[in-house]
């Protein structure tokens, strides 16, 4: 496929842009969400495919770092145990925390920087997948909910902005007309009159 022209790029990314949308989503959601949404509210991606396309690529990028914990606790947790500075006392504080206070620990952790560290911890602590999906929809939901409204309310803004400011730049170019059509009549009448 050629895309050194623009129109041939823009289609690219229009037939192949969902796929390359999803798995940027789930590298950088929040960012990505935003401005496919901006492109959405523009007539580029259908938003309702974007809206599901974050929610999938968040559980996505959730589960893979569930999985690194679940599968890897044995050889990663606890055989670099005296690297990371966990003991086995540890791991079994935590296991208990997450039975206790799964929703809690999962919203504290989502918003802050120690998200993937603490969503490997959940996999090594053996929650309940089916227990973590569910509290990972709720908390990533609103979350979305939120990066798309704003990407496409900014897009349907930006675009009425500069509809306004291409109007409005024709109203200028016509009274521009005008003013010199009227200034070259005048001095057409002034000409003939002075005669």
């Amino acid at each position: 496929m050629d895309l050194t022209t623009f129109t041939s790029a823009l289609a690219f990314v229009q037939t192949q842009g969902y796929l390359l949308i999803f798995i940027l989503m789930i590298i950088e959601g929040p960012i990505i969400t935003t401005a496919a949404s901006f492109a959405a509210s523009l007539g580029y991606f259908n938003i309702f495919i974007i809206f599901a396309l974050a929610v999938l690529g968040d559980l996505v990028g959730d589960t893979i770092y569930y999985a690194i914990g679940h599968f890897g606790r044995h050889r990663i947790v606890e055989k670099y145990e005296h690297i990371f500075k966990i003991s086995k006392k540890l791991v079994i504080t935590t296991e208990n925390h997450f039975k206790n206070h799964l929703g809690k620990t999962l919203l504290i952790a989502k918003l802050t920087p120690l998200a993937v560290p603490t969503l490997i911890l959940a996999g090594a602590s053996k929650v309940p997948l089916r227990k973590y999906v569910t509290w990972c929809m709720i908390i990533i939901l609103p979350k979305i909910i939120f990066f798309t409204a704003a990407g496409f309310f900014f897009g349907y803004l930006t675009n009425s902005l500069l509809q306004y400011y291409k109007d409005a730049g024709y109203v200028l170019l016509a009274l521009l007309i005008g003013v010199v059509l009227i200034y070259w009549l005048g001095k057409k009448i002034t000409a003939l009159i002075t005669k």
